[in-house]
C-alpha cells in the first residue's frame, strides 16, 4: 500500500524539526518582586522603630536604609540563581524553591547568633523581615520559571 500526498503536503525532515523559542526572561518579574519586597521590609522597619523596637547592636544602631538595601541585594542574587537554574536544572522551579528555602534559613543564622548582641525582639523582627521578603520574591519568580520549563515549550492552558 502506498500513500500519496499532494505536492504541497510533502515536507522535509528539516521543516518538521521543532524550533525552540527563546523563553521570556525571569528578571523583569523578579525586579518588580524585589521592589515590592524592599518597600515592604522598609515599611515594616519604620513601623517597628515607631513601636519602640531597639535597633541597637554592639556595633551601633542598624539604619533604616539597611532594610531596602539588603533586600534588593539578596533578591538580585535570587534572580540570578533562578536564571541559572532554568538553564541547568531538570526541574528548575522545584530546585529554585528548595534552594531559596535553604538560603532563607541560612540568612537567619547571623541574626540569631549572639555576635552583634541584638535585642531579642529585634532578632525576631529581623527573622520576620527575611521570611516576608522571601515570601514575596520567591513565588513571583517561581511562577515565571514554571512558564519557562522545558526551554520554550508552552505551559499547559490551565497554568497560563
Amino acid at each position: 500500500m502506498t500513500l500519496y500526498l499532494p505536492e504541497h503536503r510533502r515536507t522535509t525532515a528539516v521543516e518538521i524539526t521543532p524550533v525552540r523559542e527563546r523563553p521570556a526572561p525571569v528578571w523583569p518579574r523578579g525586579l518588580v518582586a524585589t521592589a515590592i519586597a524592599a518597600i515592604t521590609t522598609t515599611l515594616m522597619a519604620v513601623v517597628a522603630k515607631a513601636a519602640g523596637i531597639d535597633f541597637g547592636s554592639s556595633l551601633g544602631d542598624v539604619p533604616l536604609s539597611a532594610f531596602p538595601m539588603l533586600t534588593i541585594y539578596c533578591s538580585l542574587i535570587g534572580i540570578i540563581i533562578a536564571e541559572v537554574m532554568i538553564r541547568v536544572a531538570k526541574l528548575p522551579r522545584s530546585t529554585f524553591q528548595i534552594s531559596m528555602i535553604v538560603l532563607t534559613g541560612l540568612s537567619l543564622v547571623p541574626d540569631v547568633l549572639p555576635i552583634f548582641e541584638f535585642d531579642l525582639t529585634f532578632v525576631g523582627f529581623l527573622c520576620l523581615t527575611h521570611v516576608v521578603a522571601a515570601a514575596i520574591v520567591v513565588p513571583m519568580v517561581a511562577v515565571r520559571m514554571e512558564e519557562r520549563r522545558g526551554l520554550g515549550l508552552r505551559a499547559p492552558a490551565h497554568r497560563r
